[in-house]
C-alpha cells in the first residue's frame, strides 16, 4: 500500500482521527475483491487491492474513510475448476470466495448498516472484480440499499472502472490480469508484480488474450501496454470519477434533508 493512503484507511486510524474525517465528509468508501487467478505474474489479491487504492484515491482528494477490503468476494465459481476455485488448466484451486450469495449478503448487509448507525451519509462500495452482469456489485448496492433505507443516508455501488471512457491517456477498460490490473499492481505493490513470469513462458498471443487460455489472463498483452505510470493514471483517475460521484451524492443528500 502507498504510504499516502495510511491518513484515511479506518483500520490505522485511532478514533479521533476517524472523527475528525467523518466530521469533515460522512463518505465511507468499501473496497471489494476476490481471491482469485490473476494470471502467472499477479497477486492473487489483485482485484481487492486496486479497488482499496482507487477508494483511498478517492478519498484523499474529495473526503471520507476508507474500510479495509473484501477480499472474500462473489465470485460465484461453484462447480468451476471440478469444485476446488477457478484456473486455467492445471492451476485451479486458488480462488477463494463466497460462492454461496447469502455468506456475502450477510458480511455486506452488516457492514453497511454499521456504517450508517455510525452516522456515515453515503456509503460508496467499489468492486475491483469485473465478471459478466456483475453479481458481486449487485450484491453490494443491494446491501447499501438496505442499510439506508429510511435513513438520513445513502449510497450506491460500482465496479472500479465502470465511470471510465477509453480515451488517449488510458485507452482501454478493465481487464483480468492484463494491461490494466497489472499496471494497477506495478504502481500500487510494485514489489508483488513479477513480469518475468510472463516472460519465460511460451505464451498463447502477442497482443491480446481470451480469459479462456492457458494464461487465464483476458486483455492486451501487459508485456507490451502495461506500466506503473499508466497503473498511476488508472487509480487517480477511477478515485476523482468516483469521489466527485460520492460528493454529488452527500451535496444531494444535505440538500433533501434541509429543505
Amino acid at each position: 500500500m502507498l504510504s499516502q493512503y495510511e491518513a484515511i484507511c479506518y483500520e490505522l486510524l485511532r478514533p479521533g482521527q476517524v472523527k475528525v474525517l467523518r466530521d469533515q465528509c460522512p463518505i465511507a468508501y468499501i473496497p471489494a475483491g476476490s481471491l482469485e487467478w490473476h494470471s502467472f505474474h499477479n497477486p492473487l489479491g489483485t482485484d481487492a487491492l486496486k479497488a482499496h487504492a482507487v477508494c483511498c484515491e478517492a478519498a484523499l482528494k474529495h473526503g471520507g474513510v476508507v474500510l479495509p477490503p473484501i477480499y472474500r468476494g462473489l465470485t460465484l465459481y461453484n462447480g468451476s475448476g471440478n469444485g476446488i476455485g477457478w484456473g486455467p488448466e492445471g492451476w485451479e484451486g486458488f480462488t477463494l470466495g463466497f460462492n454461496t450469495p447469502d455468506m456475502f449478503d450477510a458480511l455486506t448487509l452488516g457492514t453497511a448498516r454499521a456504517l450508517v448507525s455510525s452516522e456515515w451519509k453515503v456509503l460508496v462500495a467499489v468492486s475491483g472484480h469485473d465478471e459478466g452482469d456483475y453479481p458481486q456489485r449487485t450484491a453490494l448496492q443491494r446491501a447499501i440499499d438496505e442499510a439506508t433505507r429510511g435513513k438520513n443516508a445513502t449510497g450506491f455501488a460500482l465496479i472500479e472502472g465502470e465511470l471510465h471512457t477509453p480515451n488517449q491517456e488510458i485507452p482501454f477498460g478493465m481487464d483480468h490480469g492484463a494491461a490494466w490490473e497489472t499496471s494497477c499492481m506495478m504502481y500500487t505493490y510494485p514489489d508483488k508484480v513479477d513480469l518475468n513470469a510472463l516472460r519465460s513462458r511460451q505464451l498463447s498471443s502477442d497482443e491480446y488474450f481470451e480469459q479462456s487460455g492457458p494464461e487465464g489472463m483476458g486483455g492486451k498483452n501487459p508485456l507490451k501496454h502495461a506500466s506503473a505510470d499508466l497503473g498511476r493514471k488508472i487509480i487517480e483517475k477511477m478515485g476523482d470519477l468516483i469521489g466527485a460521484k460520492a460528493k454529488a451524492a452527500l451535496r444531494e443528500l444535505n440538500d433533501t434533508f434541509t429543505k
